[in-house]
């Protein structure tokens, strides 16, 4: 699958439980993933986790260093729309995977150990591992971009003039109870979340207590503070490392799936 690759933008019932959606925009038409993706659009989810297993699913979520034990016990569909929680830095790890073309970062608070002397007393690296291609990581990179040219992730535009290269998703859990952004630049990738430790405390509305109102403000108000510093070195105008012929809805890779192999070009 490319993210041009369409599926059916329709509300379907699986097994006992049927997704519901914020949005009925192009209901009933064939719509490309990247759209999907764009939208936030449960159905397209949905559909995908049921063509492809909850099983497989759960393995990629542990390769992308998600590790709540809720994850192994939920193999329904629904794991798809994120009901499992999850820290900010286990997302914002599991992100740096589409910036470092496949290939994640685990977090890590401490760099060196210095004695009373100034001498290192040892040095530390964060552990890599490759969990999808570089060429998987480009399509993404092209999704996760539109997310903020067209999508959900719009404002990052034309409310707060953030004019870079930045890709992005925004989140929203049941009732309203936590708002999320994660987004990256080129150069760093952060996350934010916002909500309480009880579930009770929500907003009313998805207007407001949806992750593109709650969170993504706070993550554009660090990003203009973050550009605003010249000491740290973060421009707005770096791009993604993407080759200038790639064509995101074009694939060369080979996959398997239920023991067939196929090769899509």
């Amino acid at each position: 699958m490319t993210p041009c690759t369409t599926a059916p933008n329709i509300q379907r019932a699986y097994g006992n439980w049927k997704p519901r959606n914020t949005s009925r925009a192009r209901y009933g038409q064939q719509v490309p993933l990247r759209w999907g993706l764009q939208q936030s659009n449960n159905w397209i989810s949905a559909y995908l986790i049921n063509l492809l297993g909850p099983s497989q699913f759960v393995n990629i979520l542990h390769d992308f260093g998600l590790n709540n034990p809720d994850i192994d016990k939920n193999t329904s569909p629904v794991l798809c729309l994120g009901p499992s929680e999850l820290s900010v830095g286990e997302m914002c790890s599991a992100y740096t995977t589409f910036v470092n073309h496949g290939v994640r970062c685990a977090p890590l608070f401490v760099t060196r150990i210095e004695d009373s002397h100034g001498n290192v007393v040892a040095k530390f690296q964060p552990l890599m591992n490759e969990v999808i291609s570089e060429e998987s990581s480009f399509k993404m990179l092209d999704m996760l971009q539109a997310v903020i040219q067209g999508g959900t992730g719009g404002r990052l535009r034309y409310h707060y003039n953030l004019t870079g290269e930045i890709g992005g998703k925004t989140g929203t859990t049941n009732n309203n109870s936590d708002g999320w952004f994660m987004g990256f630049t080129p150069q760093l990738v952060n996350g934010c979340w916002v909500g309480g430790e009880d579930r009770d405390i929500h907003f009313d509305s998805n207007s407001l207590g949806q992750g593109a109102t709650m969170a993504l403000p706070i993550w554009a108000y660090y990003m203009q503070m973050v550009y605003a510093d010249k000491s740290l070195h973060y421009s707005p105008n770096a791009k993604f490392d993407i080759p200038a012929n790639f064509d995101p809805c074009q694939s060369t890779e080979s996959i398997s799936i239920n023991g067939i192999q196929e090769v899509y070009f």
